[in-house]
């Protein structure tokens, strides 16, 4: 059982107390079994009532009896006790980065609610330079001690039952973090419970005293099963050390555990992580596969533009800005931001895409004109290529020799009587130019470099996305970590965003050539595909899906935002297919209503006069399959397809860039990664080039 309160984001009030993290809980009565209340908490059927009590004898038997609560989901009776928000499918398998609502009773005599408000809110007042005489500001510094109290006995009630608390930053705010309803006071001479139940801690505030001990119902808490550390997998699975003996002797390892100090012990993490790691992928050969099985369990069936998922108003779905991805946006002591992290890993692995704007809010222009010149290029190119005299000059898709890898195709092709038509460019390394060479001629020295333009923009934004997803990958599992329980975790976080910054500069192909490298190809692996999709050949009223659900090889694929929707990604957590252009357009027309101007107009307006169309400040990022190895499978490629409206409706171009591998440079963990810990995954991709990998990544029928 983990007692100590992690360390927290905290707004202005609460940094007068930063001494004050290092309390710690000693709440009892819930079950402290990982793996029983992991399996408790994923069947809950009815919502069940606060049951307050005191008496040490009816918690001893609440406890005893919470054996015939696990099919109504409730762990634990009577003051203490944990359940889902909302039914659930019995039937579903566990997900361990799912985020859930869970409502808790806490009992404050277990959860030391009275004590600690008490030290929280000296700690407050001994610190501010504000006059605590005031009575409003006396009652915010109590309310605020009295709601950080109740988060943090939540926190510490739901670390016990094997779940941690997921909040964005601004949920750590004062009554943000949940709702808090049946507060129970005790009488501090007694420490026995009133009988007066008050709906909220507003309510109770005006009879209670900092240090008096409360109860409360929290509901709508999100949490997520929480991940063991490396130090904790250790206790849990090797309390006696006999399987770090064991590993040991498997590595040949000379070095032995120092039994005198658990502080100072040595853990050999790969070693021991290769006795355990029997779960999850553990093959490039099988991560293929996987990747298969995923795009074939997504549905099928199409809906139209008016009833598709636009996302929620929160977490990962939010669209994030340009300049928060860039490296020069870190922390001022080399790690990563935590907050741009955390919106990026939940975009990416709990909905499968990422939303970028590129005027960080309607700031700054000049990477929106860049791609507005792009789609400009782009529909002129369609129009010329409807014309077949002038689509026949185009060359079929075919491999090109200069990128050194048989993957790398260049040409013109149209599928199923024209609905679909895709133009394959790369760019040449020395020189920038795009092959081939019949499309640009066709396009012109302008729409060339408009081309051009764009695809530096992008990758730009990709490999930013890529540096902090997989940081975000190597510090989850301490790989930079010298193996001693209580290491500097900001070391590990410098060293990981260091190594991720080679990775996306070093494997990552934005067309440009690494100095005197003799092993790439003189042109890219990654392309910039022109599409455009229409359903002029959709016998239905209705929207279908015209090209299939699948993943990408590639470390992500970036799609500018079109202005007609029909991109999909399934998203694991809501389990069903989300289109990101129209959640672009929904946070393009909040943005306008706040600042008073029309929503229903297609352009943004710039000082001179232009327009340029609204959908070119987006980007939609999805992970793919080499980001989900380089994050230790932490990072799901995005399974995505692409629909269209029926018969009539407008077509819909698009202009994705897939970044993908040098094919030539080598895939190193210790270099990228900080080590494969024992990960089989990574052991299988290590020293293989990034041509391999691409080969390996196909799925056994490709190969």
């Amino acid at each position: 059982m983990i007692k100590t309160i992690p360390a927290l984001r905290i707004n202005q009030i609460a940094m007068l107390w930063l001494s004050f993290l290092s309390v710690t809980f000693s709440g009892h009565a819930f079950q402290p079994s990982l793996s029983l209340s992991r399996r408790q908490l994923l069947f809950q059927k009815d919502p069940a009532r606060l049951q307050l009590s005191s008496s040490n004898n009816e918690k001893s038997n609440n406890n005893q009896n919470s054996n015939n609560q696990y099919d109504q989901g409730q762990v634990g009776k009577g003051p203490n006790w944990i359940e889902k928000s909302f039914p659930v499918d019995t039937e579903k398998k566990i997900d361990v980065k799912k985020v859930d609502d869970y409502n808790l009773g806490i009992c404050g005599k277990d959860f030391q609610t009275g004590s600690l408000s008490k030290r929280m809110y000296d700690t407050i007042v001994s610190r501010t330079s504000l006059d605590t005489g005031s009575d409003d500001i006396r009652k915010a510094f109590t309310l605020y001690a009295m709601d950080f109290t109740a988060k943090e006995a939540t926190r510490a009630a739901l670390n016990q039952n094997g779940l941690q608390m997921v909040l964005q930053e601004e949920e750590e705010d004062q009554g943000m973090w949940g709702d808090v309803e049946a507060v129970r006071l005790y009488d501090m001479e007694t420490e026995t419970p009133l009988q007066t139940l008050y709906e909220s801690l507003e309510d109770a505030l005006p009879d209670w005293t900092p240090g008096q001990t409360f109860d409360f119902v929290a509901r709508q808490v999100p949490a997520k099963l929480r991940e063991l550390s490396v130090e904790e997998l250790v206790q849990a699975l090797d309390p006696d050390g006999t399987l770090r003996q064991e590993a040991r002797e498997l590595r040949g390892s000379e070095n032995e555990a120092n039994d005198d100090d658990d502080d100072d012990l040595v853990v050999d993490e790969e070693a021991l992580l290769s006795i355990f790691d029997d779960d999850g992928i553990t093959s490039l050969a099988e991560m293929a596969n996987d990747c298969v099985q995923r795009t074939e369990k997504a549905p099928r069936g199409a809906t139209d533009e008016t009833d598709a998922f636009v996302g929620l108003e929160s977490r990962g779905y939010r669209v994030i800005k340009r300049s928060d991805l860039l490296r020069d946006s870190i922390n001022e002591d080399g790690t990563e931001n935590d907050k741009t992290t955390m919106h990026v890993m939940n975009a990416l692995v709990a909905h499968g895409v990422l939303l970028v704007d590129l005027t960080d809010g309607g700031v700054t222009f000049k990477d929106a004109e860049t791609m507005a010149n792009m789609w400009k290029t782009t529909e002129q190119f369609f129009e010329t290529v409807s014309d077949p005299a002038v689509a026949e000059t185009l060359p079929g898709m075919t491999t090109v020799s200069g990128a050194r890898s048989k993957h790398a195709k260049v040409g013109y092709a149209e599928y199923e009587g024209g609905s679909m038509k895709f133009l394959e460019t790369r760019r040449q390394r020395n020189s920038g130019d795009l092959v081939p060479t019949e499309a640009a001629q066709l396009m012109g020295h302008d729409g060339v470099s408009a081309l051009q333009s764009a695809f530096d923009v992008v990758t730009q934004v990709g490999k930013d996305v890529v540096r902090i997803a997989v940081a975000a990958g190597t510090v989850e599992h301490g790989a930079f970590l010298d193996g001693r329980i209580n290491e500097n975790d900001r070391d590990q976080k410098i060293q990981a965003s260091q190594a991720a910054t080679l990775l996306s500069n070093e494997l990552v192909d934005d067309g440009r050539p690494l100095g005197s490298d003799d092993k790439e190809g003189d042109v890219s692996m990654s392309p910039h595909r022109l599409c455009m999709y229409s359903g002029k050949n959709n016998g239905t009223d209705s929207s279908h899906e015209i090209f299939g659900a699948h993943t990408d090889s590639s470390f992500v694929t970036i799609v500018p935002v079109a202005s007609v929707s029909g991109l999909e990604v399934y998203d694991e957590e809501a389990e069903k297919w989300y289109r990101p252009e129209l959640r672009s357009r929904k946070h393009w027309e909040e943005e306008r209503r706040s600042r008073g101007k029309d929503p229903d107009v297609f352009f943004d307006e710039l000082e001179g006069g232009d327009k340029i169309p609204w959908h070119a400040r987006y980007v939609a990022i999805m992970p793919g399959e080499h980001l989900q190895l380089a994050t230790r499978d932490e990072v799901p490629s995005a399974v995505h397809r692409v629909v269209v409206g029926s018969k009539g409706k407008p077509s819909r171009l698009s202009a994705p860039i897939l970044l993908r591998g040098r094919p030539g440079r080598v895939f190193d963990t210790e270099r990228y990664l900080g080590g494969a810990l024992g990960n089989m995954l990574l052991q299988d991709a290590d020293g293989l080039s990034m041509e391999d990998i691409h080969d390996k990544c196909q799925p056994s029928s490709y190969q």
